[in-house]
């Protein structure tokens, strides 16, 4: 679905994301992970087709994203950006309706189709009661959930995330984690997104790859990933994993503490 192939990003001389390789899997959760300046964000920005390469190549769907117009992207791709800009004196329903342009295009009018593709996901994603309301007045957790509206009318295979739960009390962190994966194991949608809650990350991703200065340090299952020395080195600290229920809940240790995977409840 996503290939990515030996992609390197530079900005003057500091390379930012170096000779990357990864393919991710048609129906699929896979969340990039790393500590601050990693690469994580420039990462999804090449994936989404936002950022040109210094080397490599980036395919959907076997289509070349270099070669493909904004409007071409759009239809293979949404992309919510970490901080996405919401404009004043606009309605929920016109806001998520703005996922459609690459459909009908800026100076036409939404088709019926098109409205009925914002009208569904508005209630798959329970936003049909604030669909009137001024876009800018929802609280955090309702915002984001427009924001994934958004990139769902699309009616893309595949949706990238940049830090979707940043600024959220956990409930609407997990509220929004809890629709995603929903839309990946009801619908096939393939996903792909950071996170820096590691706990989180590894409860909701099929997969996980951790960056460390622009390279991966690890590639594989949550499990396996949440588990390895890589994963503590990479952050230059301590991390406990302590299962809870089933899950694998990321610890950071101070001081001298245990090193990771040790002492597992």
């Amino acid at each position: 679905m996503v290939h990515l192939e030996h992609v390197s990003v530079r900005a003057g001389a500091a390379t930012l994301v170096d000779d990357v390789s990864i393919d991710v899997t048609a129906g699929s959760w896979c969340t990039i992970i790393g500590p601050n300046g990693a690469g994580k964000t420039t990462l999804v920005s090449v994936m989404a087709g936002l950022r040109p390469v210094a080397h490599g190549v980036v395919r959907v769907d076997d289509c070349h994203l270099a070669e493909l117009s904004e409007r071409e992207r759009a239809r293979l791709i949404a992309y919510v950006p970490q901080h996405p800009e919401v404009p004043v004196g606009m309605t929920v329903e016109d806001y998520v309706g703005l996922g459609r342009v690459a459909f009908h295009g800026v100076l036409r009018a939404p088709s019926a189709r098109d409205r009925d593709v914002v009208a569904g996901v508005l209630e798959r994603l329970d936003l049909v009661t604030f669909r009137r309301r001024d876009a800018t007045s929802l609280s955090g957790g309702e915002r984001q959930r427009m924001v994934l509206a958004r990139a769902l009318v699309q009616s893309t295979k595949v949706v990238i995330l940049d830090e979707p739960i940043t600024g959220l009390d956990v409930r609407h962190q997990i509220d929004i984690l809890e629709l995603l994966k929903t839309e990946v194991v009801q619908c096939g949608l393939t996903v792909i997104a950071t996170l820096h809650d590691l706990t989180l990350a590894g409860t909701f991703a099929d997969r996980l790859i951790l960056l460390s200065r622009g390279a991966v340090a690890k590639d594989g299952s949550a499990y396996d990933v949440i588990r390895s020395r890589e994963l503590a080195s990479s952050y230059g600290m301590t991390l406990r994993v302590v299962n809870v229920d089933g899950s694998d809940v990321v610890v950071p240790v101070r001081g001298d503490g245990a090193a990771l995977g040790d002492d597992l409840a």
